[in-house]
């Protein structure tokens, strides 16, 4: 390999990392018919053609290149990207693993194989690449990021804050900041967490670093962030799919010619999921002479009573899992899909870029992210007055779907199971039970101040929450005790199957909110176990889910706007046995009566509203906001 070749491949480069793609394709050709024999002028020649996506192209110059110097390690490490690009990650380690055999030293290459071990699922042996570029390179920001997200999802979420923090405190970029943020909320470190909260939201707000992404779900726990904040973060999020192609798809006027509507629901969350267990009857009720239900679906196949009832009330199920985000979008289109709903948003593991490819004439975001996508692609957001009062329309870049009572659905097919005695359960069978089963990264320091000051109010009570993880359940144990409050009156219920739970929900006295991410899924199981839940209302979507719930049940005096409301009412109904007496009646009477777990009633709603966006559809009229009325 002359220098004076190995200069012109760096030059060329150097030409892409400037975005002179045509320019560095031309040179790189010119090398290779200058000195056929140079791997070099190869190996620069594919990497070009990787660049410009031309992989056939890229792997046939790649393997020249290899076959002229099989020892060059870089050729091999380019052919790995090249098929991580093709999404061919078993290959790709293969080509990763040859380059690291020659040259073990470098960075970006182990990277690439701990990553494409973490693609096909691999995830011990994924760790214990990203801990090796740790070894050599102790502030490798992504290496601590990548390592993290698979500590997360195996359960150990205390290494995986300490990995994000890592990160965090070495890079600037806002993605890494919210992460850690959100870490150390879940396991209860609320000091760190307000701390890089309070630099993100002051450099999203001041826009220092534009291009940068902060994802947007987090912001909806976070007490300082606004409407304002979620909706710039959901905005910036979105841009990064603004290139996304369009995939084709029928014209409204001819898919209006079949004889259903087809309706194409897209997650990964059809199995023992909250999404799932508030959805599934829903779909089952859908009119099946008006209406065909389509599931797009991508979750992790696992056999569970949950995802195999969903999975039935579909009228087919289309596995997605395994397509590119491109190739999932055409799935959709081909499927003939009128309206395509999103039931994930900005969540865990969601893929709401397949939709930035436009695979129908209507796109609905609704249920999994309770909050604005920002996303040019998402024509609607299902929603309700209370959650998206009149005014609020600001707040969203989607047009608002607002149902009647509530947006979100119910299952009145939950089984509640045997109730155990407090005993069983761990709790005092003479004392007063709040509870609040909400996730920790809901629980911040004003609430948790807040239920501090009613045990110390009512010093026959006791608060009863999740322990969903020993570190955030350690964590508020000593917030008790740093608030003068013994630990031993926090008590904490292990995860159980639904049904169970709802059992031993039961036992409860009363339901506490959290804020600004309020009570979902929680307050509804409160309401459905028979226990009065008190809704604190907030600003934001997230914070006014309870509110909706509260009000389309009948028992909107359990809806607070104040802290002082909140610590006022929580304590009234702990000390007055005629009152608690009262609500909880009322709730029992209004049960089965009110619209909130009328699955039947909200279904017509819901399907009045697809009538109603796709008839304007048709008519060739733009998205707009939408109320649908009431049916009795």
């Amino acid at each position: 390999m002359s220098r004076g070749n190995l200069t012109s491949a760096r030059s060329i480069m150097q030409l892409v990392d400037s975005g002179r793609i045509d320019q560095a394709l031309a040179e790189a050709r010119r090398m290779t018919e200058q000195s056929p024999t140079d791997p070099a002028a190869w190996r620069a020649l594919g990497y070009v053609q990787t660049v410009r996506k031309n992989l056939q192209e890229a792997k046939q110059s790649l393997l020249h290149a290899i076959s002229l110097a099989p020892q060059d390690a870089l050729s091999w490490e380019h052919l790995g990207w090249l098929y991580r690009r093709s999404r061919d990650f078993a290959r790709a380690i293969s080509a990763l693993q040859e380059s690291l055999a020659i040259d073990a030293s470098k960075a970006r290459p182990r990277m690439m194989l701990a990553n494409s071990l973490a693609d096909l699922g691999k995830a011990k042996k994924a760790i214990a690449e990203y801990q090796r570029v740790l070894e050599r390179e102790p502030g490798h920001v992504r290496a601590h990021n990548n390592l993290a997200n698979l500590l997360a999802k195996r359960g150990d979420l205390k290494s995986a804050a300490d990995h994000y923090l890592r990160a965090a405190e070495r890079s600037d970029e806002l993605t890494y900041r919210i992460s850690a943020a959100h870490m150390a909320r879940r396991i209860g470190d609320w000091a760190t967490a307000e701390r890089l909260e309070e630099r993100l939201l002051r450099t999203m707000r001041t826009n220092e670093r534009p291009g940068d992404r902060a994802q947007p779900f987090p912001l909806l726990a976070m007490p300082s962030a606004t409407t304002a904040d979620q909706l710039h973060a959901a905005r910036q999020m979105a841009q990064a799919y603004a290139g996304a192609e369009p995939v084709p798809h029928k014209p409204a006027s001819v898919l209006a010619a079949q004889p259903r509507l087809r309706i194409g629901y897209i997650s990964n969350d059809f199995h023992e999921h909250a999404m799932t267990y508030l959805l599934v009857e829903a779909l089952e009720l859908h009119d099946r002479e008006r209406f065909e239900i389509i599931a797009f679906d991508y979750s992790v196949n696992r056999t569970n009573e949950s995802r195999a009832r969903i999975l039935k009330a579909f009228d087919r199920v289309i596995p997605i899992a395994g397509l590119s985000d491109g190739e999932a979008a055409r799935r959709v289109a081909a499927e003939d899909i009128a309206i395509a709903v999103d039931l994930k948003g900005w969540t865990t593991d969601a893929r709401p870029q397949i939709f930035a490819h436009r695979p129908a004439p209507l796109v609905v975001q609704w249920l999994g992210h309770p909050g604005t996508m920002g996303a040019h692609w998402v024509d609607y957001a299902v929603v309700d007055p209370i959650v998206a009062p009149p005014g609020s329309e600001g707040e969203f870049s989607e047009r608002l779907l607002r149902l009647p009572h509530c947006y979100q659905p119910n299952d009145r097919q939950r089984r509640i199971g045997t109730i155990p005695t407090r005993t069983e359960e761990g709790l005092p069978e003479d004392a007063f039970v709040y509870c609040c089963f909400n996730q920790p990264f809901k629980v911040n320091r004003e609430v948790f101040g807040l239920w501090l000051d009613l045990l110390r109010a009512v010093p026959h009570a006791v608060l009863w929450l999740k322990d969903d993880n020993r570190w955030a359940t350690a964590a508020q144990r000593e917030h008790a005790q740093a608030g003068g409050i013994d630990p031993n009156r926090l008590l904490f219920g292990r995860g159980l199957p639904l049904a169970a739970h709802l059992g031993r929900l039961s036992l409860a006295n009363l339901a506490l909110d959290c804020a600004p991410y309020g009570s979902h899924t929680t307050a509804s199981d409160a309401l459905w176990a028979g226990v009065p839940q008190i809704a604190y209302c907030g600003t934001t979507f997230a914070a006014r889910v309870s509110a909706s719930l509260l009000a389309a049940i009948g028992l909107p005096e359990l809806v607070v706007r104040s802290i002082q409301e909140y610590h006022d009412l929580a304590l009234r109904l702990a000390t007055d046995r005629e009152e608690l007496a009262r609500v909880r009646g009322l709730l029992a009477a209004n049960r089965l009566t009110t619209p909130l777990f009328d699955s039947r009633r909200f279904v017509r709603h819901l399907e009045a509203g697809y009538d109603s966006i796709w008839q304007r559809c048709v008519a060739g009229l733009t998205p707009d906001h939408t109320n649908v009325s009431a049916i009795h």
